[in-house]
């Protein structure tokens, strides 16, 4: 009788042991997900960033050129 115990116990170890062997590796999935997740929205933020940052180049510079020409028309 306390073999079968013994017997029970262990399969009922090895059992925790294969559900913890799953749960390692379906961890190391989403560890990999996340990771790939952040890397793809650091890598949008960093495009709309640089996108907005050139925009405000633009504006300045069409501001600059706007003045220049009213300069010119005043000119004449």
């Amino acid at each position: 009788m306390v073999e079968d115990r013994s017997d029970l116990m262990l399969k009922m170890l090895r059992d925790i042991r294969a559900t913890l062997d799953e749960h390692s590796e379906e961890f190391k999935s989403l560890r990999k997900e996340m990771h790939d997740w952040h890397e793809t929205i650091a890598t949008a933020a960093g495009f709309a960033m640089h996108a907005n940052h050139r925009n405000s180049a633009i504006e300045v510079e069409i501001g600059d050129l706007k003045r220049r020409v009213e300069k010119l028309e005043k000119a004449k």
